[in-house]
């Protein structure tokens, strides 16, 4: 490998001529297959004769070459070249020294393929890796030292939410982080711009590695005084600042990301480790010792040193970014629930809510700046939940929730005192000297509050109608567009709150219904959002008829300005709620929709990485798009009774699936498929554009689909069940269908939840299409005896019950053929054993309805074809059937009950969004009073408030579920009725169709009829009376009808 020409072609990829760039970069793509070329990428990296733009085009490359091909993917390999074998050792052989040697830029790039590797052949094809780790650690020259720290996060990264390798982070922790920690404190020391990148490595490293467990390692007392004492040198650390320049771009220098990973680390240490109230029950034993340690040793040292941090920053000595204080207000939130934190904190409340809290809730200098110059930003952040996710809005606002309900004997008062100081501080201001921030800040925060004042018990309940009116609806006319925002949105949160006077609703009404033509586009979008709750009273329901074209006008105008999953929702419920009003203008509403969807994901493609990328980033555009797809399934359902309207929305809805599926958004495969059953359930029919697709999805589900098999079957269970026609009628649609079960049965890569799924498709198949499509019996029954003849090939009764209705399926479709299959291959015997052994786990009334309808049809085969390996066993089979009817009564009858609880008028609205103002929460979390005891339970549900108040936003620490590596495969729980299950079993009446069994018996084999009825006892004989007794009533009483 030449590298004087290599070098030549990175700089031609720098050409300003595109037809050069485009020949050098397809030059390279053909050199990079030649062994040797990832090595003397390395060398041109290593150089320093080479120009920084050539370098850098060349780290670029050998890191998409690292990304593709190391461990590639099928998709991948079928564009790229394998990586060889020598380039692999060579590479792992000089990538460490190449960091070593090169600058910032190029160094993270090289870092990100060294994780990489590490992922795919550490420890197993790498294991000298953690040598050189050491030795870089522990080396004389920083950039070795600086190097080793890189490599270090890397390994960590590959194990740290592993449940089930913690052993290698409890190693490293032992082994390399005593060596870690010297590294730290001595660059925590130090000023220069190198030292802290150490630091924030260093922490950062630390952070990671007790991000699912707590190594023992770090559960010492030395172990918490070293580290714990360079965190706190860390956030003490003084650092010269321009009060009047800097701002949050300074957050992404060294020294301050060292500072922020410091807070996390001791964050991350107190709030899962270290909080006795926090622990959840299941490390409660193994943690709380470190808690107690935490607590007594450490937590007075990280109060004193957060509330300094407060004070400098609101004296303006000190800077905090606002990941700084968001940090902080995490911290703080966790020290609310711990009775003994919650000592240290108590005394300083009110100067938290008065100077902390209070100044980051108003409108600021930056929010002013982002409404001017991005609006649509602007609208993400305050409304869509991920994207001011971990933000210090909703820190603070997570902190003055849990102040006001964990501890509202102690604080809620003041807090509201303070509230109602600045509303009336600016009622009675002029206009002149009113600060329209500040009560946007006493807004946002009763916002914050209002899962807990607008409960029913509350004791402000009876003055929220006064609040609203005198200090929210006014600013409906507010010449200040945010205070207009910020009062739709506080009356949004508090739309429960009764408001006797029907006329003050209407005008309210009005009022909102106004603000959709807002020059404002935050202020628009908040007036939709507040339309919302308004259509739950029928008052405000029947007025805004009148309004509906132009406010469905006004959503898909909005849809077009943001992307907005949010905005789609309140389309979506207002389809619902208007669902008789919907057809005239469905098309049009269907169509723009449709052009939103392409439009965004437009969007979305053209800012995909590489070809080699799938579009499957949950991005806002991706939310957005998935929104759009709901409301789309929405609006479809509710134009069931209109086929016409859903056959026209079919050629708007149907491209964009065929998008979806052709480019593999798998984020929205689930969407996709349910518009689809939407489509096709709506109009039961499948349309010739329908059918089209159909392609479309089998492709989909050979591609990478398989893993979506239970978001397919809704969607090919009505091909079947409406357009059986074509099934019957088409051996090709047969095959596609039959692959589909057989690969689902056959691949390892599904489980036992997904196989029956595959049954259920075939049941469809089979029960819609009787005498139709004989050719796929033999195939399907086949497939079900794989499983069920095999020792330990079912590992779940709910699989087994369901392969076992394969058969039956096939004996209620065609007997003759079914047992001709079962014979052929000697599998009657032992299928009919399992059947006849399983007949107790048949517990719903559909598999009960099948077991009888199965087994029965074997009664109706004529003496020439009835297998002789039946001949001794048909009483049993027979007493089966009976032993189905003796319990199909009780199961109808908890179907029914079933069925009426969930189509029932039970009204749950009372149990949401009610705080017990009768409990004594600060007891509950550990009040002074309070025995200092295991709250975890408690507190537990009360987690997500803020979620509530201010959006579903969580921390932006990645939790780990213990229960995460659990198959739902493991469980043997008995199947239970599905709500809402339909199938052509519901019209046959098992009664009368054994009565016509049992008649063909007798007049086609008597020996048989006799054997079975004569060999009766008593009860059974009652029993079969009682049986055709109620058959023969059943026909009488349709006949009559």
């Amino acid at each position: 490998m030449n590298l004087s020409r290599l070098v030549e072609l990175f700089d031609a990829t720098l050409h300003p001529e595109p037809g050069m760039r485009q020949t050098a970069e397809q030059q390279l793509h053909q050199l990079e297959s030649h062994d040797g070329f990832l090595g003397v990428l390395l060398q041109m990296l290593t150089s320093a004769d080479l120009p920084a733009g050539t370098k850098q085009a060349a780290s670029i490359y050998f890191k998409n070459r690292v990304r593709r091909s190391w461990q590639g993917t099928q998709r991948s390999l079928e564009q790229y070249a394998p990586i060889s074998a020598g380039d692999r050792t060579v590479t792992k052989k000089n990538i460490l020294g190449a960091i070593i040697a090169s600058p910032q830029a190029i160094k993270l790039q090289l870092t990100e393929c060294l994780g990489i590797i590490l992922k795919f052949d550490f420890p197993d094809k790498w294991p000298e890796f953690t040598v050189h780790l050491k030795e870089l650690l522990h080396s004389q020259d920083a950039q070795h030292v600086y190097t080793g720290l890189l490599a270090l996060l890397e390994l960590i990264k590959r194990y740290r939410y592993s449940a089930t390798r913690r052993e290698v982070i409890d190693e490293m922790a032992k082994e390399l982080f005593p060596q870690v920690q010297k590294i730290a404190e001595e660059a925590v020391a130090s000023d220069s711009e190198l030292a802290m990148r150490m630091v924030w490595l260093a922490f950062k490293s630390y952070l990671n590695t007790i991000q699912t467990g707590l190594p023992l390692t770090f559960q010492n007392p030395e172990s918490l005084v070293v580290w714990g004492t360079a965190f706190i040198k860390m956030i003490e650390k003084p650092v010269s600042f321009d009060k009047e320049t800097i701002d949050e771009d300074a957050a992404k220098e060294p020294v301050w990301k060292a500072k922020k990973w410091a807070m996390r680390s001791i964050n991350r240490l107190y709030g899962r480790y270290g909080n006795q109230a926090l622990l959840p029950s299941n490390n409660a034993k193994k943690f709380i010792n470190f808690a107690k340690l935490f607590t007594s040793d450490f937590m007075p040292q990280i109060m004193r040193v957060y509330l300094q941090q407060i004070e400098g920053y609101t004296s303006g000595n000190t800077w905090l970014s606002l990941r700084m204080r968001g940090l902080v207000a995490q911290f703080l939130s966790d020290c609310v629930k711990d009775k003994a934190a919650w000592k240290l904190l108590k005394p300083h409340t009110e100067a938290i809510v008065a100077h902390f809290i209070f100044p980051l809730l108003c409108f600021s200098r930056s929010d002013q700046e982002l409404w001017e110059d991005n609006p649509v930003e602007y609208v993400q952040k305050r409304i869509d939940p991920l994207d001011d996710f971990g933000s210090a809005t909703v820190s603070v606002s997570n902190l003055l929730i849990d102040l006001a309900f964990d501890r509202k004997k102690a604080t809620l008062n003041s807090i509201l005192g303070f509230i109602n100081g600045v509303l009336g501080t600016y009622a009675h201001a002029t206009e002149d000297t009113r600060d329209p921030r500040a009560k946007d800040g006493a807004l946002t925060m009763m916002s914050a509050l209002c899962g807990t004042l607008a409960s029913r018990k509350s004791p402000v309940a009876n003055v929220l109608p006064e609040f609203l009116l005198t200090h929210v609806v006014p600013e409906f006319k507010s010449k200040y567009g945010f205070l207009r925002a910020r009062a739709l949105d506080t009356f949004c949160r508090y739309s429960n709150v009764e408001l006797p006077d029907p006329q003050v609703r209407l005008g309210i009404l009005e009022g909102v219904l106004s603000l959709l033509n807002d020059p404002e586009l935050p202020v628009r979008v908040h007036a939709a959002l507040a339309l919302a709750p308004l259509i739950a009273d029928d008052d405000m329901r029947n007025a805004l008829t009148a309004h509906l074209p132009q406010v469905m006008q006004v959503f898909l105008n909005l849809t077009n300005e943001i992307d907005s999953d949010t905005v789609t929702n309140v389309i979506e419920e207002f389809v619902e709620a208007f669902a008789d009003r919907m057809a005239p203008f469905a098309e049009q509403l269907g169509k723009q929709l449709c052009d939103t969807f392409m439009r965004v994901m437009g969007d979305v493609m053209a800012n995909a990485p590489d070809a080699d990328t799938n579009i499957e980033d949950m991005s806002d555009k991706t939310m957005a798009a998935m929104g759009v797809l709901k409301t789309l399934g929405t609006l479809v359902l509710n134009l069931e009774g209109t086929p016409d309207v859903v056959y026209k929305l079919e050629k708007e809805i149907f491209p964009i699936a065929q998008f979806v599926l052709k480019h593999q958004v798998v984020d929205l495969y689930d969407e996709v498929f349910e518009i689809l059953d939407c489509c096709l359930f709506s109009v039961k029919a499948v349309s010739s554009g329908a059918w089209e697709l159909f392609g479309a999805i089998h492709a989909c589900f050979k591609s990478d689909g398989i893993d979506f098999i239970e978001e397919m079957l809704p969607t090919l269970d009505n091909y079947v069940a409406y357009g059986m026609d074509v099934v019957a009628g088409s051996s090709d649609v047969q095959a596609r269908l039959f692959d589909i079960i057989e690969t689902v049965l056959k691949s390892d890569r599904v489980g036992e939840n997904e196989r029956i799924c595959a049954c259920k498709l075939a049941e469809a198949i089979m029960l819609h299409g009787r005498g139709q499509v004989d050719g796929m019996i033999p195939g399907l029954i086949s497939l079900a005896a794989a499983y069920l003849l095999s020792e330990n090939a079912i590992k779940t009764l709910a699989f087994r019950v369901h392969a076992l209705e394969i058969v039956l399926n096939a004996l209620y479709y065609n007997p003759t053929i079914a047992l001709s299959v079962l014979e052929q291959y000697s599998w009657t015997e032992g299928i009919f054993t399992q059947l006849i052994e399983t007949i107790d786990k048949f517990v719903r009334v559909h598999d009960k309805k099948l077991l009888i309808l199965g087994l029965s049809s074997v009664l109706s085969v004529p003496a020439a074809q009835f297998p002789p390996t039946l001949q001794g066993g048909i009483g049993r089979i027979f007493e089966g059937v009976l032993q189905a009817f003796q319990t199909l009564g009780k199961a109808e009858e908890s179907r029914q009950a079933m069925e009426n609880m969930y189509e029932g008028d039970s009204d749950i609205s009372d149990l949401e969004n009610d705080f017990d103002w009768d409990e004594d929460a600060d007891s509950a979390v550990g009040s002074d009073d309070a025995d200092d005891t295991d709250n975890a339970e408690y507190l537990k549900g009360l987690a997500g408030r803020a979620a509530d108040a201010l959006g579903d936003i969580g921390s932006d620490e990645a939790e780990l579920n213990s229960d995460d590596d659990i198959d739902d495969d493991d469980f043997d729980d008995a199947l239970e009725e599905e709500y809402g299950l339909e199938s052509p079993l519901d019209r046959v009446n098992p009664y009368v169709h054994l009565q016509d069994k049992l008649g063909e018996l007798q007049s086609t084999n008597s020996t048989v009829y006799d054997a079975i009825t004569q060999g009766l006892n008593a009860e059974s004989t009652r029993l079969v009376q009682s049986l055709m007794e109620e058959a023969t009533r059943l026909r009488n009483e349709h006949a009559e009808a």
